[in-house]
């Protein structure tokens, strides 16, 4: 069960995935969170304050997720972590639309204050590690490099689909296509 404090992290990056990081305050995350107003205000006493704690909170709820996926994730070949990919672009555009958004909003202003950087780039970081093992696994002779071409080529179409909506069906071939271009293996 969560605790007070991640719980108004976690109404935060509601806020933050559905009105934008304009709309971020004590006041909002107060009433998404349905708690009395200040409560936001007793944790983190800035705007400042209360971006860091997002982006900390973010980057944990997104590594316990990438745990989960990883534990049961061991694609065999090229076609299987298209097929993966797919479906995790799928579920971050649909269901988890709003946290895909924030992700975004957060990179934004970790653009914009360094500060911010240090949670997100471990998060990432170790992202990149499974997905290299996963490379490494399906016989890639550039696990590192590949895996950085197929995480940017992933960032860049969750952005593009985000804000130019494609017809959904049409991802399935385009990973397949991407991912077996971009992973380089010996057979």
């Amino acid at each position: 069960m969560p605790s007070r404090q991640e719980e108004l992290l976690d109404a935060a990056i509601d806020v933050l995935g559905s009105q934008g990081v304009r709309a971020l305050t004590h006041r909002a995350v107060d009433a998404a969170a349905g708690m009395p107003f200040g409560s936001a205000a007793n944790y983190f006493k800035t705007r400042d304050a209360l971006i860091s704690a997002v982006v900390e909170r973010f980057a944990e709820r997104d590594r316990t997720a990438w745990q989960a996926i990883a534990g049961f994730l061991h694609p065999a070949d090229p076609g299987e972590l298209a097929a993966a990919l797919t479906a995790y672009v799928r579920r971050a555009l649909g269901p988890e639309r709003a946290v895909t958004v924030a992700r975004y909003g957060l990179f934004v202003e970790a653009a914009l204050r360094p500060a911010l950087q240090e949670h997100l780039a471990a998060s990432a970081a170790e992202l990149r590690r499974w997905a290299t093992q996963w490379l490494r696994d399906i016989g890639s002779t550039d696990p590192d490099g590949d895996c950085t071409a197929i995480m940017d080529y992933l960032d860049g179409l969750l952005l593009h689909q985000l804000a130019f909506p494609g017809p959904p069906d049409s991802l399935v071939a385009a990973m397949d296509r991407t991912v077996r271009r971009l992973c380089t293996t010996g057979g």
